[in-house]
């Protein structure tokens, strides 16, 4: 009698040690969030864990991360002569049909991947998109509708075949000039998963990276949970179309409501056809789940711009990828695999 209350004293003293543990773990679990506005957005970075010296480190080093690609890849930076020099892109768009440029690594790889995206989407997806949004006025003071002859003109310029890039030197040749590169549809995403890569590197387990509508979440949340991101409805900023749960994955949006112009009266949205020069109709908002930032930020604008039914289809052939789409009637479509992962509001 007196072996069997000793075992159970035994075993509910275990019991109260691991309760107890496990209430002042979770008790432990500190929050640090830090802000920026970097990319024309403003940033968040939401890290979590028992060493709050650590989050800040770790947040400070992934902001500094961050803040290196977007003066990498900046290409509005001719008011700022220093700022405009640390720019790989400005000196890439510079030196166009004239002679091969050494870029940072980074740089090359965005380069690199996005020319394969290019040939996966038979030339839907474009970086060499550059002078279409100069001609539309994006990113500058001043805005005017163009006409078909000037887009015309241009578009004879967009053409990923016509960046070359060499591996071993690191180089990178625009073989036409007044070719040039925006990398609105590529920088940002890859800034967000070097971000995550420095976090996970100084042992962060938890973390969430907002990028105005590229979110990227590290792990689960401190209490084990699976992270819950809400899709925005396009029409009704207070409003979501729907919930997704997330864990070690990005889920990056495009949308007509992001970045747009007004022209007499008329608003543009900032997602240009490299096939027309026009903005396109098809779909109010393109939201993609994937492992990482930079592939789901690429594909969101190149799902975009097809018509939603061709980037159901397209998102179901690639391994690993989910999309979730607001066509421009307001109808819902969505790939199989989301069928477990997202709430429809």
């Amino acid at each position: 009698m007196k072996k069997y209350r000793f075992v159970i004293a035994t075993v509910l003293l275990f019991l109260v040690i691991l309760i107890g543990g496990s209430i002042v773990r979770h008790q432990n679990i500190h929050e640090y969030k830090s802000e920026e506005f970097l990319m024309d957005t403003l940033v968040s970075i939401s890290t979590y864990g028992t060493d709050t010296d650590l989050l800040k480190l770790a947040t400070e080093e992934a902001f500094a991360e961050m803040r290196r690609i977007a003066e990498l890849t900046n290409r509005f930076s001719e008011s700022d002569p220093l700022t405009y020099k640390k720019s790989d892109v400005n000196r890439i768009n510079k030196m166009a049909g004239i002679e091969a440029v050494t870029v940072d690594k980074d740089v090359f790889n965005m380069l690199k991947l996005a020319k394969k995206y290019n040939e996966l989407t038979e030339g839907v997806f474009d970086i060499t998109i550059g002078p279409v949004m100069d001609l539309w006025g994006f990113g500058q003071e001043e805005q005017s509708l163009p006409s078909s002859l000037e887009i015309k003109k241009v578009l004879e310029l967009v053409d990923s075949k016509n960046i070359i890039l060499n591996e071993d030197l690191c180089t990178v040749y625009l073989s036409r000039k007044s070719m040039s590169l925006d990398l609105g549809a590529v920088a940002k995403g890859y800034a967000v998963e070097k971000a995550v890569n420095i976090l996970e590197k100084q042992g962060i387990k938890s973390a969430l990276i907002d990028a105005g509508g590229n979110i990227r979440v590290l792990g689960k949340k401190d209490n084990d949970k699976l992270w819950k991101v809400g899709i925005q409805d396009p029409r009704d900023t207070s409003s979501l179309v729907g919930i997704l749960s997330l864990v070690d994955e990005s889920a990056v949006t495009s949308g007509d409501y992001y970045r747009s112009i007004e022209i007499n009266g008329k608003i543009y949205n900032h997602i240009i056809s490299p096939k027309t020069g026009f903005p396109v109709g098809d779909n109010m908002s393109v939201t993609v789940i994937t492992k990482d930032a930079f592939t789901a930020d690429v594909l969101s604008t190149a799902l975009f711009l097809m018509e939603s039914q061709q980037a159901v289809a397209l998102a179901e052939e690639l391994e690993g990828i989910e999309a979730f789409i607001v066509n421009a009637d307001q109808e819902i479509l969505m790939t199989s695999g989301l069928i477990e992962k997202v709430v429809v509001k």
